[in-house]
């Protein structure tokens, strides 16, 4: 679901070796790309003993920041150049693991109730909108109880923003960008409750926390 074919891949492939540079130097599509990954790293409560699944890891940047907060990570991408990247920054960690996959998002390869926390960010616009729900109970289904969903990335409010944003900045291409009411209905029919916080005009920070126990490790951040 999230490459459509294998030439999407070798795009990301090719866009490995420049990823960092670009997506810090962007002033439209990936402004505050860093705010956006540590209010998600935030958000997933990292701590020792806690494990986290990042799911289109890329080169690693929000895996850093987890594992600088102390919790285990395990990255999952399609993308082999991408996840090279990523092994150079945290291959020598011992809590840090490395999964490559076809779509990280369709088939989890864990049994449920396994992680405390699933994270992604600015993948989860490459999952086609028809597949989100199913995207959204996969992740979900290997979350511990407490455990906390939190995705960063482009997204709208409702179609009507969406249309809006695509007409206003020639830069957008239409992709299958998440919209805020559609999700907060999947989450609803799941009888939870979907948070967000919009960082830029086009991107935004979607969090859920499961119904549960105090998560193991954490230390109480994140916990709006």
């Amino acid at each position: 679901m999230a490459n459509d074919s294998a030439s999407d891949e070798d795009i990301f492939d090719r866009w490995a070796d420049s990823y960092d540079q670009q997506v810090r130097s962007s002033s439209t599509l990936f402004a505050c790309y860093d705010d956006v990954l540590a209010e998600v790293a935030r958000l997933a409560r990292p701590g020792p003993g806690r494990h986290v699944l990042d799911l289109g890891a890329g080169t690693g940047n929000l895996a850093e920041l987890l594992r600088a907060g102390g919790a285990a990570v395990t990255c999952m991408d399609s993308s082999a150049g991408m996840l090279e990247r990523a092994v150079e920054k945290l291959g020598h960690d011992p809590d840090v693991h490395f999964l490559g996959c076809d779509d990280a998002f369709s088939r989890i390869p864990f049994c449920g109730a396994c992680f405390d926390a699933v994270v992604s960010t600015f993948a989860f616009h490459h999952v086609p909108r028809a597949h989100h729900g199913h995207a959204v109970r996969e992740m979900l289904r290997v979350l511990c109880p407490g455990g906390a969903w939190v995705i960063g990335d482009l997204a709208f409010a409702d179609e009507v923003a969406e249309r809006k944003a695509l007409t206003r900045h020639g830069w957008l291409e239409p992709e299958e960008f998440a919209r805020l009411d559609e999700m907060g209905g999947q989450f609803r029919e799941l009888g939870l409750e979907l948070k967000a916080r919009q960082f830029t005009a086009v991107t935004w920070v979607m969090w859920c926390f499961l119904p549960g126990p105090k998560p193991r490790g954490a230390s109480g951040r994140g916990s709006e």
